[in-house]
């Protein structure tokens, strides 16, 4: 079965056509897989680079926090040492000046004073008052009479005071 030759050039440019159609048509797929496929890769990569973005942002606001938490500890650590120095300091004074007013005339008066504050501030019917092995013999009974009298004059209670003869204090 042979074909005139215009029916057949008819058909092989028919082929021709629908072939090149296909072409066409496969590689128009294949650009729209493409792109397809490239915008989901963008869009992965912006996912990712947002994530990481998020999370670095995060780890960097850790690592401020935990800084600045630490500094602050830090600082308040300086300030207690700076203030328990000024204390320290504070109280060598204060036993230097009490030492050296031992000797002097009126520390009777200071004692006294100090028994009075305390019978006072503890608001008891009685007391023991104990003091260093320095003190100790300048704690008389007239002192702890006149202390009970202030006492009595200052809080209208009266209050009984005794020195306990052992075991002094170790400092004033």
């Amino acid at each position: 079965m042979d074909l005139p030759e215009s029916d057949a050039t008819g058909l092989l440019e028919g082929i021709s056509k629908d072939i090149d159609r296909q072409v066409r048509q496969i590689e128009d797929e294949a650009v729209s897989y493409a792109r397809s496929r490239k915008e989901g890769a963008e869009g992965k990569v912006k996912e990712i680079l947002r994530a990481a973005s998020e999370s670095a942002d995060a780890q960097c606001s850790a690592i401020m926090k935990n800084a600045e938490s630490k500094a602050s500890i830090e600082r308040r650590k300086r300030a207690l040492l700076v203030r328990d120095k000024v204390i320290q300091e504070t109280l060598e004074r204060a036993r230097k000046i009490i030492a050296d007013d031992m000797g002097k005339d009126d520390y009777g008066k200071v004692l006294k004073d100090w028994i009075v504050e305390a019978a006072v501030g503890l608001s008891v019917d009685s007391a023991t008052v104990n003091a260093s092995h320095e003190e100790l013999p300048l704690i008389t009974d007239a002192l702890l009479r006149g202390a009970e009298k202030e006492v009595l004059e200052l809080t209208g209670k009266a209050v009984h005071l005794k020195k306990i003869e052992s075991d002094p204090l170790p400092a004033q």
